[in-house]
């Protein structure tokens, strides 16, 4: 019989778990947390794993800690090895293991594009739980709670890769009442700068209009100003004025006809939408990476539309 050799130089999976976890939350504290351990547990694995390997692997810091140029050179075959051990695990034996991923995006793209779809998700990936988390105002600091936000504008945020996902162009829209009474009273070419709805945050959709249609400095009149898409939509579809939007927000108000199109123009935007995740030294967990593939491929086919 042949005789199976241990595999020598190997340190201690818990070391390494304990390593994993302090380099992706760049803290001892939120490592010990995830693991169910204290502070003083992370500390002693990760120093017996240091002695181990004759390395240090961090940077201790008045505030977390950070990896040294080892631990940046370490991490990558760590995180791989995990992921390998944890795909064959679930192709040999089953996978009844549920993960969650933390997902935030504007609010308007939310609740109009994103949620909608995420039952298809859910179809093609049962075992992930997505938590959706909308937001007004993105967040100056990198939050390592979320795994993955989508963004609006140029594509540049310090802390963060960004990839683009939509570029939309923009839509003057209104009730169908609206637009009938503004025919009707010759008001048609004026009914957007009369009754703008506001949002703040996208002035520039107002100067992108003013622009397509060469108004030179008319400016648009004072009215109701609310800080998403969603609530001037809503507005707009009661009536209350003309509302700018990208295209993908409006396909159930379309179908409804609730909204209706002020005009057959669509307005270029230099803005997009964006994918970003943390600049973090480490791979994406490949929960995360799966969604985030199947949002870009989402969008792809939007994009097409």
């Amino acid at each position: 019989m042949t005789q199976i050799r241990p595999v020598v130089g190997l340190p201690t999976l818990t070391w390494l778990r304990a390593f994993e976890a302090a380099a992706r939350t760049s803290s001892f504290a939120a490592a010990a947390a995830e693991l169910s351990l204290t502070s003083g547990a992370i500390s002693y694995q990760i120093r017996a794993l240091e002695a181990h390997l004759g390395f240090a692997l961090f940077e201790r810091l008045p505030r977390g800690v950070k990896l040294s140029p080892m631990g940046v050179a370490y991490l990558p075959p760590v995180r791989k090895a995990f992921e390998e051990l944890a795909d064959s695990t679930v192709g040999l034996f089953g996978g009844s293991q549920r993960v969650q991923i933390t997902v935030a995006a504007p609010v308007s793209l939310a609740a109009l594009w994103l949620a909608p779809k995420l039952p298809a998700f859910a179809a093609d990936y049962p075992a992930i739980d997505v938590r959706l988390s909308s937001v007004i105002w993105d967040n100056a600091v990198p939050d390592v709670s979320t795994d993955l936000e989508i963004r609006y504008g140029i594509g540049h945020w310090h802390g963060y890769r960004s990839e683009r996902l939509l570029n939309q162009g923009i839509l003057a829209v209104c009730s169908p009442q609206l637009l009938q009474n503004a025919q009707q009273n010759g008001e048609a070419a004026t009914l957007i700068s009369r009754h703008l709805i506001h949002i703040m945050g996208y002035e520039n959709h107002w100067l992108k209009v003013r622009e397509g249609l060469q108004l030179g400095n008319i400016t648009a009149k004072p009215g109701p100003t609310v800080d998403t898409t969603i609530a001037a939509l809503e507005l707009a579809a009661n009536g209350t004025g003309c509302a700018l939007a990208h295209r993908l927000f409006l396909r159930a108000y379309f179908a409804t006809g609730r909204l209706v199109p002020a005009m057959t123009q669509e307005f270029a935007d230099d803005s997009s939408y964006y994918v970003v995740t943390p600049e973090r030294p480490q791979r994406i967990r490949r929960e995360v990476q799966l969604f985030r593939d199947w949002l870009v491929s989402a969008a792809a086919a939007d994009g097409r539309d």
